[in-house]
């Protein structure tokens, strides 16, 4: 009772604040609707009256603009002027606009004064007194209708505030009976609580009466729970013991089954009836055999399978004895699996199985790799010197005769260093399956490593058939391989040692083969040749040619001598060309034709190269201005990267102008990479150094090396200079090129002049320079003078 009075104490203080709020807000929306609406009749009347104070201001500007002491300028009537129109586009826009176009007349008041304005902007813009005159005569009839217009806006915002008044006076009261309504209904509500409370406690005298019967119902149902509780309470106990027993059964057996399916091996369990026990997941998969077939209990006869009865039944013999037994199966599918069976005394058995295909070919793998190289897939040096020795114990007992080919490829290094080494794994590749073409069946194509190849012919080849085979070889090596976008251009040479007659063992066949390898290579590229006893003595030769070679460099024997090339214009001596030679302590005077190929094939001529530039750079510092000194490049130069690098050593080392040297290249050297070679003649030519084709017109390409690099001087053999006097031929070769070098702009030297008629010859067919014995033999630094000497000579007597 207390507690619902409280509730409706409560209840009437809210709807008295209720009340008190209501009106206190209805106020404050009367005074607000007041306050918003006098601003409103203040804006429109506000905006119409500066209007027409705009207006009088500027036509007192315009009056005092005339007055030279008022101050006033054109710039202040034009910001007037600016004022004015501002007031223009408030008139023409939001709630003014409304007010205008409610009347006709309003309208053309402001169309009017718009008029007006921008008739006036010129005379503004070009203010005299003649404009002043018209602005003001213009103006002066807006005057009386903007005030009225202002008068008007005044008087209609105050019928408008007045309106808005009353109609919010009518909503005040209409608010205001709204709250006595709800207040009266609130009364209605509370009096309604009141009796809701009535009835409310009548109930709960009654509850009161019915909780005490419930009461002693309760009792009696506690005493009869204790009791259920207490025989409940057994029964759990006995519950729990089942329950642990059985977590305990049940782990067991996950941990069982986990045992055996995860092992990486089969499990077998057999009794003596031949009945599966118990198997693994493991043992399923590797026998292919399905879990119907292989729950406990099954007999494993009844698999209707060939390969797993008979490994069934070789399971049954092992079980018979006494021992176990570890032994590997083939399944149908070719799965090698490994058996480890342990017999048990009532005749089954236990067994292990496992899955050993992928280590078995992991094996197969293993040993073939150590016997094949891993690129071509060819045997490798290994396996082939197995066959080769079985084969030569077998020659010996059947007398029959074999014979071991040896190889390698010409220019394979330089495509290597251009072209990278993933091309050059790719030529190897095409090159050992060409050589397998070239080959019989029974033959053996082996790769030792690099670019190093053998070939074991068994089976009694004759010496034709060898040539045959060789002469194969060099010609597929000899023609193209396209690869990756590359024509790419080798070769090869060959040596054949034979059995027995050049070795009865494996090291000695092979180390004449290579001696004869060596010998074709020194009669040129692209052939082959049979071991011969002589050949020692010439590998041996070279050997030491090769060491002697090496010291000649660092004992200082070697020398530059320099022959004088001529112009047969001046009759003057423009350049030297540096030749190199050699005087041996003990061989003496060493040909360079005997030294220089030794030099390349081993990467001497690299360092040689670059201290015969350097020598002759430096010399030619000592000679008169203008005088050039030309150096001859090898292929193997060319190719190193840091050649370009070693030039301009030289050059900054000696002071010497760039300008002032040339470098020969043959064609040979362009062939063997011409865009390499091409890239870096450019970019020596970019610092003004002078280039020279030498031997021009002995090659097949020389024109089309005209076309593709600038070369600033051609060199015709001495071949063609030689018989020009006596075959028309070369007569006619030597002329062609002379004209060419004219058309192209290219200076010709003719090399090889001995003779005053070979002299007039070269001159009459137009050639540029000359070269060669008529003009001085290669001579030292030293004796520079005196082939200045020689020339003055020769130029008295011509």
């Amino acid at each position: 009772m207390l507690k619902v009075r409280k509730i409706e104490i409560v209840l009437g203080a809210v709807l008295l604040g209720l009340v008190l709020s209501s009106l206190f807000v209805s106020k404050l929306i009367v005074d607000r609707q007041n306050l918003i609406r006098q601003t409103a009749r203040y804006n429109i009347t506000w905006l119409a009256s500066q209007a027409v104070v705009e207006l009088e201001r500027f036509q007192e500007r315009i009056a005092s603009f005339r007055i030279p002491s008022s101050g006033v300028n054109a710039d202040e009537v034009a910001l007037r002027y600016q004022i004015l129109l501002n007031r223009l586009t408030l008139l023409s826009s939001g709630e003014f606009k409304e007010f205008v176009d409610q009347s006709a007349e309003r309208r053309t008041t402001v169309d009017q004064f718009r008029q007006a304005l921008t008739e006036i902007e010129p005379w503004v813009d070009n203010l005299n007194d003649e404009n002043v005159g018209r602005i003001r005569a213009r103006l002066v009839s807006l005057d009386q209708k903007m005030s009225s217009l202002a008068a008007t806006a005044n008087r209609i915002s105050g019928d408008q505030v007045d309106n808005d008044q009353r109609q919010l006076q009518r909503l005040h009261w209409f608010f205001s009976g709204l709250i006595v309504t709800l207040v009266l209904i609130s009364l209605g509500l509370v009096l309604q609580l009141h009796f809701r409370h009535h009835l409310l406690n009548e109930a709960h005298r009654k509850m009161h009466v019915l909780t005490d019967v419930l009461k002693e119902a309760k009792h009696d149902l506690e005493l009869a729970n204790e009791d259920i509780s207490s025989k409940n309470e057994s029964l759990k106990q006995q519950n729990e013991i089942l329950v642990v027993r059985d977590i305990e059964l049940r782990t067991q057996n996950q941990r069982f089954d986990a045992a055996l399916n995860n092992m990486s091996q089969g499990l077998l369990l057999v009794d003596g009836e031949h009945r599966l026990i118990v198997c693994n997941e493991r043992y399923r998969q590797i026998l292919k055999l399905s879990a119907a077939s292989t729950k406990p209990g099954a007999n494993l006869a009844a698999i209707h399978d060939e390969h797993f009865s008979a490994l069934l039944a070789h399971q049954k013999v092992i079980a018979s004895g006494p021992r176990s037994a570890t032994f590997s199966f083939e399944l149908a599918d070719g799965t090698i699996c490994s058996v480890s069976q342990q017999p048990m005394p009532d005749g089954g058995w236990v067994a292990t199985y496992e899955d050993v295909t992928e280590r078995r070919r992991s094996e197969e793998r293993i040993a073939y790799m150590a016997h094949h190289d891993a690129l071509t897939d060819l045997p490798n040096r290994a396996l082939f010197r197995e066959h080769l020795e079985r084969s030569l114990d077998q020659d010996c007992r059947e007398s029959c005769s074999l014979a071991v080919l040896y190889l390698d490829l010409d220019r394979f290094k330089a495509v290597n260093d251009t072209l990278g080494h993933e091309l050059g794994d790719a030529l190897l590749k095409s090159v050992g399956a060409r050589l397998k073409e070239s080959v019989r069946e029974t033959d053996i194509v082996s790769r030792f490593g690099g670019d190093e190849f053998a070939v074991l012919c068994r089976g009694r080849p004759t010496l034709d058939e060898l040539r045959r085979i060789a002469g194969r070889i060099v010609e597929r090596m000899g023609q193209p391989f396209s690869i990756a976008g590359h024509e790419i251009r080798i070769g090869t040479c060959i040596g054949i040692a034979l059995a027995i007659k050049d070795g009865d063992d494996c090291d000695s066949l092979l180390r004449h083969a290579d001696m004869a390898m060596y010998a074709a290579k020194n009669t040129g590229r692209g052939t082959y040749c049979f071991y011969e006893t002589l050949m020692e003595e010439q590998i041996d030769a070279r050997r030491a040619l090769e060491d002697a070679l090496r010291h000649a460099l660092q004992d200082d024997e070697l020398e530059v001598y320099y022959q004088p090339i001529v112009d047969l214009k001046s009759m003057e001596i423009v350049s030297f060309e540096a030749l190199l030679r050699w005087d041996h302590p003990g061989r003496g005077r060493v040909s360079p034709d005997e030294f220089i190929p030794v030099a390349e094939e081993t990467g001497l001529i690299v360092a040689i190269g670059e201290w015969v530039l350097r020598r002759a750079c430096a010399d030619a510092t000592q000679w008169p201005n203008g005088t050039h000194v030309s150096v001859n490049l090898s292929a193997v130069q060319l190719r190193n990267t840091d050649f370009t690098q070693t030039v301009f050593s030289a050059l900054a080392a000696t002071q010497l102008p760039a300008d002032r040297l040339e470098l020969e290249i043959t064609e040979s050297v362009l062939l063997q990479d011409s865009d390499a070679t091409l890239a870096t003649l450019h970019k020596l030519r970019g610092f003004g150094i002078r280039t020279c084709m030498d031997d021009f017109g002995t090659g097949f390409s020389s024109l089309s090396y005209l076309r593709s690099f600038p070369f600033d001087k051609i060199k015709i053999d001495r071949t063609f200079v030689k018989d020009m006097v006596r075959q028309e031929d070369c007569r006619a070769i030597v002329t062609s090129i002379a004209n060419l070098g004219q058309s192209l702009d290219i200076t010709t030297t003719a090399e090889g002049v001995e003779t005053r008629e070979q002299l007039e010859a070269v001159m009459a067919v137009g050639c540029t320079e000359v070269q060669g014995y008529y003009f001085g033999q290669p001579t030292t630094a030293q004796n520079i003078a005196q082939a200045f000497a020689r020339l003055e000579k020769i130029r008295l007597a011509v």
